[in-house]
């Protein structure tokens, strides 16, 4: 009997157990079944539905803790722009996954994209700690007031939002015929108007018109040619009006054919459209589309040679990266990546290149507020930088799609700030260049790069006032100048050349940061000026370079606008310093750096061309008073003319001196024709042939300025006048 009631009973704890299995595995069926469900619309981009499948799985017994539907819901969350609910769903996988690298990382975007900056700050140094090797977020990491920074220029913007928007999406503007432009929007007209897109629920993106107003507001849209607009998706575009030719993007759909990739996703093309007398006709397809990934975002650079697009085909440094293809014929070349300074592991998109280097994108992967953010850069530079456009063009939203105008102070980009009509809208932007310009770096040796301090630092205002400062220990200082198209700084200090830099700033900032200005130290310095011989103008261009004695070139300048060189040599020894420029008269003259106390050198150079007729003023070609002799340092002169005769060896001059008009005529005739004939003299001294040379006197009758007799002149206007000077008579 008791035997029979224990087998009763262990058959119902069996059965028991049995159902209970049985439920399990029933519960657990349905469980993936929602999971598949829920990433099968994930995959579509219908991330509404994904997101209550989500739900209904976390609201499921013991499953409010999967950490792997609460991710995912966050990430739909975070798709469908619902940054708030996916900040609330993330700080519970955080804290539940115990500083998982992915999870920490996600945290410190949302936050960053909520413009919690500090506490992504914090995030990305919890994600640091545990993967010390990434290099990912060290941008922010190494800047950690970047916020601070993109706003802080926000003055010098005028934000106007557009009054033809609509609580639909209206972005990717482009310029389009003469007071025309074109753009995207889901307003519900034309082809695939009524059809809704599942990741938004707006209908299928379409081309429209503008004109645009005087004020550069923008007027009624116009939904463009039906030959343009198909029943899915066509959107960013690019109007080359050289060749009347559109170049826009749509789902790779062409002539009733659908393109479908291997996973059936219907991926973006770039496709072109002729325009003819209004109509448009010729529609093709881009070469290098490929229904496999997305190529789309066209933009053509202004003179046609170039198209940069996006793209996320394999091989690519991120999500979407922007390569540009060259114009080849009516064809274009095998696309480029853009590079790493464009490209980043995260997305960059919506292209717009200006004249022939300038390219504006949007990037969620360089330092920006939250979002896609917008930044130029010049493309052409291998070492440019991306800059941000700065707040509030940029803000913790989506800012995309910007275009200029020519001279690019205003233009018009999208956003899906609030505050709008609805989802992306299209703003106009102004900017005002700012009044001052706040300028930060160093002053630093340009052979060892090691810090100079206290250097004295200067900067010329437009009216020509001197803003001036010091450098600090550390070689650093901070100046505060009138903003200038072209800002130039200089800097000095004893035993070292003068600094001089010349910088360009953005009329986007107030602020130059970074900013290096090299000095070189010196034993013994070399300077003057190279001036042309018909007019004192600085010789621009020319060369001045210091030549020891086996001939080696041990420096070189290139003269600038001041005409100044200035050539730092070490002591104890000769040197030759040359100055030339092409089609003029290689110029020389010799230094001696033994003297210890002696650490200058000056002296200018007068380039002129080896043509007949040409007249050359020697300066520095002193007499004693009422006397003929040569002296010694008119000696020093007269040996550069030397060295000019030897390399013409045909060359045949007419030496001249000057008076000014004190004395009565015939005693400056008498005394500049002794003065020429002794330089003469001086010149056959030094083996140069008598046959070559001639001497004249011209007294006062060739004065260069108004004193003439009973003028009343300065002293310094009177020495005008006084001069020596050799004209070529043949060559």
């Amino acid at each position: 009997m008791m035997t029979t009631h224990c087998n009763i009973r262990n058959m119902f704890r069996s059965t028991f157990v049995i159902i209970v299995l049985l439920f399990s595995c029933q519960y657990a069926s349905a469980q993936r079944a929602k999971y598949k469900m829920a990433d099968k619309h994930f995959r579509s981009f219908d991330y509404h539905t994904a997101a209550d499948i989500y739900i209904d799985i976390l609201d499921g017994k013991g499953h409010e803790s999967d950490t792997l539907a609460l991710r995912r819901l966050s990430e739909c969350y975070w798709k469908m722009g619902n940054f708030d609910a996916a900040e609330s769903v993330m700080e519970k996988v955080v804290a539940l996954s115990v500083n998982n690298p992915a999870d920490l990382l996600a945290m410190a975007e949302i936050k960053r994209r909520q413009g919690k900056y500090e506490e992504a700050i914090a995030f990305y140094s919890r994600y640091r700690e545990v993967q010390p090797n990434s290099q990912q977020v060290l941008q922010y990491l190494s800047v950690p007031t970047f916020a601070q920074m993109i706003k802080r220029d926000s003055s010098i913007y005028s934000i106007f939002p557009m009054q033809m928007n609509t609580a639909t999406s209206d972005f990717a503007p482009s310029f389009y015929s003469s007071g025309k432009l074109i753009y995207a929007s889901a307003r519900g007209d034309g082809k695939g108007g009524k059809k809704e897109y599942l990741w938004n629920n707006q209908p299928y993106l379409n081309i429209y018109q503008t004109d645009i107003k005087p004020d550069s507001s923008l007027g009624n849209p116009m939904l463009m040619d039906e030959k343009l607009n198909s029943r899915y998706h066509e959107g960013t575009l690019s109007y080359d009006y050289r060749s009347n030719t559109m170049y826009f993007s749509r789902n790779n759909f062409l002539k009733g054919n659908v393109h479908k990739s291997k996973t059936g996703q219907l991926n973006l093309g770039i496709y072109t459209a002729k325009e003819t007398d209004g109509i448009w006709g010729d529609m093709k397809a881009f070469e290098y589309n490929n229904k496999e990934y997305s190529v789309a975002h066209p933009t053509i650079r202004t003179d046609g040679s170039m198209m940069y697009f996006v793209s996320d085909m394999p091989g690519g440094m991120g999500g979407t990266d922007i390569y540009y293809s060259v114009r080849k014929g009516e064809d274009w070349d095998t696309p480029v990546n853009a590079g790493k300074n464009i490209n980043t592991p995260g997305n960059e998109m919506f292209p717009f290149a200006v004249g022939d280097s300038t390219l504006y994108f949007a990037s969620d992967g360089h330092v920006g507020l939250g979002g896609m953010d917008l930044f130029y850069i010049n493309a052409i530079d291998e070492n440019g930088v991306p800059e941000n456009m700065g707040y509030p063009v940029n803000t913790r939203f989506d800012d995309f799609g910007v275009i200029t105008y020519p001279g690019e102070l205003a233009g018009y980009f999208c956003s899906n700030r609030p505050n709008g009509q609805g989802d992306d809208d299209i703003y106009l932007f102004k900017l005002h260049p700012p009044d001052s310009l706040y300028i930060d770096g160093r002053v630093v040796d340009a052979e060892s790069g090691l810090p100079i301090p206290l250097a004295k630092v200067w900067v010329p205002n437009l009216d020509g006032r001197l803003v001036e400062t010091m450098s600090d220990e550390n070689g650093e200082f901070a100046i505060t100048a009138q903003w200038q198209e072209f800002v130039e700084l200089f800097s000095s200090k004893k035993d070292y050349t003068d600094g001089w830099l010349v910088v360009k700033p953005s009329a986007r900032s107030a602020y130059m940061e970074g900013i290096e200005i090299k000095m070189k130290k010196f034993d013994f310095l070399a300077s003057g000026k190279v001036l042309l011989a018909d007019d004192n103008r600085p010789a621009v261009g020319a060369v001045v370079r210091a030549v020891d004695v086996q001939g080696n070139v041990v420096d070189s300048v290139i003269v600038g606008k001041d005409g100044m060189y200035y050539l730092p040599l070490v002591k104890n020894k000769k040197f030759t310093i040359e100055a030339s420029l092409e089609h003029y008269v290689t110029l020389t003259t010799d230094v001696d750096t033994s003297d210890p106390s002696k650490k200058t050198s000056t002296y200018d150079f007068k380039l002129f061309k080896p043509e007949k007729g040409t007249i050359v003023r020697l300066d520095n070609i002193y007499y004693d008073y009422n006397k003929a002799e040569i002296r010694s340092d008119a000696a020093l002169e007269l040996n550069k003319l030397v060295r000019i005769l030897r390399d013409f060896p045909t060359m045949k001059i007419e030496l001249s001196s000057h008076t000014d008009a004190r004395g009565s005529d015939s005693y400056n005739l008498s005394l500049s024709e002794k003065r020429a004939k002794s330089a003469v003299e001086y010149l056959k001294s030094q083996g140069i042939e008598a046959n070559r040379l001639t001497a004249k006197g011209y007294g006062e009758t060739k004065l260069l300025n108004k004193c003439d007799d009973d003028v009343n002149c300065t002293e310094e206007e009177h020495s005008y006048n006084r001069r020596t000077e050799f004209k070529i008579l043949d060559i």
